[in-house]
């Protein structure tokens, strides 16, 4: 790496995507596209029933329609796996209901057929037999002495509860001149990928090999799992990442249907195929959790916050899956957000309920903390009758204390708050907004401006188990999560590498065909990076590899640098053996290595990659031929968590500021955003271009939480949301015109300086709509608690504040 950014050739440069060709011209290999000839077909019978005894299911009528080939309950599952592993209590799941359902959609019985409709046909001929039971829905009903257990083990329908305090809580309420207090609803919402979720599972009877094509962003982390739950060896078992259509988290969960339709695979000895609906994916793979937060703010009558106390009570569905409960904790490394909040308290619940299992979704519950804390950053401001952005400059970390150390232990590692938020109000023109807010107003039009702020902890660690509740002793060895890659250059000079990251459309292809051709001295067009993921010929590391939690951009980017760098030193060594000098007195760069002093004097990499593979003489005496190298990358700032729950469990800190505009129609509660302004700082900027692209893509997914998307469950328990009629998906008519600015703090431990840049956007959104509808309906004494702001929500709110008045 060289040590002069300024003088970078390719990275921080626009390159433009060098996978999008394949993808525009229908040649991206997605699992739907793949054939796979002799495969059986699968079909999955999913429960009508969000809670219901399973009395008897009979397969016998479907198991004599010609064509099929094998049916498999829940009850034969469980007699052939183990349950789900995790690192703390839950119940046992299987990934299909074995005595009882217990969420609409569920799994119940699965098909294998010789085609998709003779699988699909034979469903209505498997006989079940049910016996409906009493439903909970709701987060706030689950503990409740009479609702129904879902689970009979865990009283009360209380899945998790932890209780964290960072700071002196009890002396920032004593000091405080008042305090804030507030209620919040964060409903349940996902980014519903369009590649369904598939499965292709293949077994080889002579070899006892197992190979499972799915879509999991996480696969490396799953293979382990994957061998454990199917008795397969992890050197029997091979799983192949295809091109992947968004995975936006929800990917991780696909995992109990691999291994569904790897256990057909091994009970017919051949290949079996399984391409979802979009109804089983929208009511059956995975939520984000719903969430409901009560906090309470000590504030001085300056607007400083001295500390706050959140109760937090979620809704994890019907199972509690790994990496859940990381929907709570993972907002806990900047739940301060941008201010320097000096105490936080944090007692949080998780609760089983009768709807779909949860899970990540783009953010993974840092929206949901944006949301509480920043709505009631202007509940203060409110109190006060003071602007918002006076009580968030009141608060903010200054740039001159970075590092900064939360309470937490997190260590926040760069960047200008005040100034970010400063460029956002400048660039929505907020005193233009604010004069002309009360011209419009006096002719009945409702304008709304709205700030907000966050932080995006990027790229998290190991550790994050102990606050799950992971006993210390086994705990201790979690710390740094970590990221491997391979390099080999070829005899003409060209590159190939391989990852361990589990692209979903991020960029990954061009980004490390930029950093490996800085190190190598090449283009990045004489870089091929394998597309996809293949536990065969990929390197990853059990410390975590994947791509989720914004994790690239510093740890598959270590990893690059460290593979890459290797054969850079290599060459550098063979030049200087050729050229008779030290390799202090080269440098690298368009295609030769050549004397600093006298570039004149060089030697092409095509030739040093010649003499590494073929001209062996020419070697230095000992050296091993060939280029080629593997490194894995370990983040050296995150260290265990000890019974003080303290750590930095984050790499890097990326911060955001946020500006909107909304006009409100009065008549119908419909809001348009008329402005948009996001500034960004996600530290060095490896690609402007595909930066560009993750915020905007990030800033989608947090406007359509904000106003649109929800899933809608009846008191039966019937999901009211399962298709895109009813659950309204953000298009591009709905997105505005974002104005996007960027910052570049690099960050000091991170190994380019850059943080992640994937998933702030949609932290911010929710928070930021929210603060400008509120500002909107100020006139009419609204207060916005909860998400989205539909217009029958916002409309129903007007009529009640008439009627009050």
């Amino acid at each position: 790496m060289q040590e002069n950014p300024k003088e970078y050739r390719w990275i921080g440069k626009p390159v433009r995507r060098s996978e999008d060709r394949r993808f525009v011209t229908g040649k991206g290999q997605f699992l739907s596209n793949l054939r796979f000839p002799d495969a059986a077909h699968v079909a999955i019978l999913r429960s009508p029933y969000a809670h219901a005894k399973i009395r008897n299911v009979d397969v016998s009528r479907a198991l004599r329609q010609p064509g099929v080939k094998v049916v498999l309950t829940g009850r034969e599952v469980k007699d052939m796996i183990k349950p789900w592993p995790h690192l703390i209590r839950v119940p046992d799941y299987y990934g299909i209901a074995v005595d009882k359902a217990r969420y609409p959609g569920e799994p119940v019985a699965i098909v294998a057929a010789s085609d998709e409709f003779t699988a699909q046909d034979a469903l209505e001929l498997i006989d079940v037999e049910y016996e409906p039971l009493p439903v909970v829905t709701r987060i706030e009903k689950a503990t409740e002495e009479s609702v129904p257990l879902v689970h009979d083990d865990f009283e009360k329908n209380i899945a998790w509860h932890k209780n964290f305090v960072y700071g002196d809580i009890d002396r920032a309420f004593r000091n405080a001149d008042m305090t804030v207090s507030e209620r919040y609803y964060f409903h349940r919402y996902s980014s519903t990928p369009l590649d369904l979720t598939s499965c292709v599972a293949s077994y080889d009877k002579a070899t006892e090999e197992l190979t499972i094509w799915d879509h999991n962003q996480m696969s490396p982390m799953y293979h382990a799992r994957y061998s454990e739950a199917l008795n397969v060896p992890t050197n029997k078992l091979r799983i192949i990442n295809p091109d992947i259509g968004g995975g936006f988290g929800q990917k991780v969960h696909v995992y109990p249907y691999s291994v569904l339709i790897a256990l057909i695979a091994k009970k017919l000895g051949g290949s079996v195929r399984w391409i979802s609906d979009r109804l089983g994916d929208m009511s059956a793979v995975m939520h984000q959790p719903d969430r409901v937060t009560n906090v309470e703010a000590a504030v001085k009558s300056d607007g400083t916050i001295l500390g706050l106390k959140l109760v937090i009570r979620e809704n994890f569905g019907a199972f509690l899956r790994h990496p859940e409960p990381q929907n709570v904790t993972r907002t806990m490394p900047n739940i301060i957000g941008c201010y320097k909040i000096g105490a936080i308290s944090m007692d949080a619940t998780g609760v089983f309920t009768n709807t779909c299992p949860s899970g990540p979704n783009r953010g993974y519950g840092q929206q949901h903390a944006c949301f509480a804390v920043e709505r009631t950053v202007d509940a203060i401001a409110r109190r006060l009758g003071v602007t918002p952005e006076r009580v968030r400059f009141t608060n903010f970390v200054p740039p001159e204390s970075m590092p900064f150390e939360t309470p937490m232990g997190s260590t926040y590692d760069g960047g200008n708050y005040p100034l970010a938020l400063k460029k956002a109000m400048e660039l929505v023109e907020s005193e233009k907004v604010r004069a002309r807010q009360k011209e419009m107003r006096e002719k009945g039009i409702v304008l709304g401006l709205g700030l907000a702020c966050t932080v995006e902890g990027g790229a998290t660690a190991m550790s994050f188990a102990r606050l799950w509740g992971l006993e210390e002793k086994h705990a201790a060895g979690y710390s740094s999560p970590a990221e491997s890659a391979h390099v080999k250059m070829s005899p003409d000079g060209k590159a190939v590498v391989a990852m361990g990251t589990v692209p979903q459309g991020q960029g990954h292809e061009t980004v490390a065909s930029q950093i490996v051709a800085e190190q190598l001295g090449i283009q990045p067009s004489d870089v091929t990076v394998m597309r996809g993921f293949d536990s065969l010929t990929h390197p990853y590391s059990g410390a975590g590899s994947g791509t989720y939690a914004a994790r690239f951009s510093q740890l598959g980017v270590g990893a690059l640098l460290g593979a890459a760098g290797k054969i850079r030193e290599k060459m550098l060594l063979i030049a200087a053996h050729r050229l008779k000098v030290d390799p202090s007195e080269l440098k690298m760069g368009d295609g030769k290595i050549a004397l600093r002093e006298k570039p004149d004097v060089s030697v092409s990499v095509r030739q040093i990659a010649r003499i590494a593979h073929n001209m062996l003489a020419f070697l230095p005496a000992g050296m091993e031929p060939g280029l080629e190298a593997v490194y894995t990358y370990a983040f050296p700032y995150t260290q265990p968590v000890g019974n003080d729950m303290r750590g930095n469990l984050c790499c890097s800190y990326a911060n955001l500021a946020g500006a909107a505009t909304v006009q409100i129609d009065i008549e119908t509660g419909n809001v348009k955003v008329d402005k948009l302004v996001i500034v960004h700082d996600n530290g060095r900027i490896l690609n402007p271009l595909i930066v560009e692209g993750q915020v905007i893509g990030g800033a989608a997914n947090g406007l359509a939480g904000a106003l649109y998307e929800q899933f809608v469950y009846s008191d039966e328990g019937q999901l009211l949301t399962n298709t895109f009629v009813d659950y309204l998906a953000i298009t591009s008519v709905e997105m505005p015109k974002v104005t996007l600015d960027h910052m570049e703090t690099p960050s000091p431990f991170t190994p380019l300086g850059a943080k992640g840049c994937g998933e702030g956007a949609g932290i911010l959104l929710p928070a930021l709509i929210g603060n400008a509808v509120e500002d909107a309906l100020a006139p009419f004494n609204v207060r916005i608690t909860e998400l989205p702001l539909t217009p029958n929500k916002i409309w129903e709110m007007l009529r009640q504040s008439r009627k009050q008045n």
